[in-house]
């Protein structure tokens, strides 16, 4: 990063770090470094990083717990956001509001432990409540639209607007946000017995366990499932399962899941994708589609 970018956080109220190493920050522990790194403990702290973000006009994206994203070997030019607002608060008998980046599988517990039915499904999905409402994450016929009433969002000029779940034009592994970071979800669901939600969440996270490599570091599925069919089933009927670049290795267990052995690269996990892709298509006459989200750049530019 440029020095005079690094002064204009000279008197930042916020935690900053410059440089910081990504890969931690991500499931598949693979990334560059971060020109700067804010992290905002709350509401008011991102409203406050936001507007300082735009009066300087700098880059920025948000990061939650990097699930579903692969980042480039070069880092992400600009600011990298990683919110830690935390706090679940259950309005009335049956809804629950929780900050962005509380923990999907955390808010699906909490649920449970109240007697709350219709987040079973999250417990599978390693991500925060932010990252799950903005690339509407689910499970084969459950998905976070059903379940969200309202969100709170800012703006990148740190302005607040209050969206309703039918403004949000939700769909397969997507929704339509203006550019910004999400403050909070409201979601509705049902009451029912401990006992049964448990039963039901427990079985989800078996299924998972026995489906799919959570053993070793991985970004979830790379390919959104084409209609009527599945992305690893195909992957899989080109033979790749199992096939490998460097430590990157499309799993064994799974073959829409790419997996790190150890040392792998962006550029490794780069080249598979593009193998996997190739190859359905080619062989299938399938055109399959990311759901990883690649950011970042491929080298990092210099000091």
């Amino acid at each position: 990063m440029k020095q005079d970018v690094r002064e204009m956080f000279g008197d930042y109220p916020g935690e900053v770090r410059f440089a910081e190493p990504l890969a931690p920050y991500t499931s598949l522990k693979v990334g560059g470094v971060a020109d700067a790194m804010l992290f905002p403990k709350s509401t008011a702290e991102i409203v406050t990083a936001l507007s300082w973000i735009h009066r300087h006009r700098l880059p920025f994206f948000v990061l939650g717990k990097g699930s579903n994203l692969l980042i480039k070997d070069g880092g992400i030019a600009g600011v990298v956001i990683h919110p830690r607002t935390n706090q679940i608060v259950q309005n009335g008998e049956t809804e629950l509001v929780a900050d962005s980046g509380v923990s999907y599988p955390r808010l699906s517990a909490v649920a449970m432990a109240r007697g709350l039915s219709g987040l079973e499904f999250a417990a599978g999905i390693p991500g925060t409540v932010g990252g799950a409402v903005v690339m509407n994450a689910g499970i084969p016929n459950e998905e976070t639209a059903a379940v969200l009433s309202e969100i709170v969002w800012i703006h990148e000029n740190g302005e607040t607007e209050r969206f309703t779940r039918g403004a949000l034009s939700f769909g397969y592994r997507r929704s339509r946000l203006p550019r910004g970071i999400m403050a909070s979800a409201s979601f509705c669901l049902l009451p029912a017995s401990q006992a049964v939600v448990q039963e039901k969440l427990q079985a989800l996270l078996a299924h998972r366990r026995q489906t799919q490599p959570l053993s070793d570091p991985n970004m979830g599925s790379v390919f959104k499932n084409p209609g009527g069919d599945f992305a690893g089933a195909l992957i899989e009927k080109v033979g790749l399962k199992g096939y490998q670049i460097g430590d990157a290795q499309i799993s064994p267990r799974h073959a829409n899941f790419i997996v790190n052995l150890g040392q792998a690269t962006a550029r490794d996990v780069l080249a598979l994708i593009r193998i996997m892709g190739e190859r359905v298509e080619r062989e299938c006459g399938v055109t399959l589609t990311l759901e990883v989200q690649i950011v970042g750049r491929d080298e990092r530019c210099p000091q």
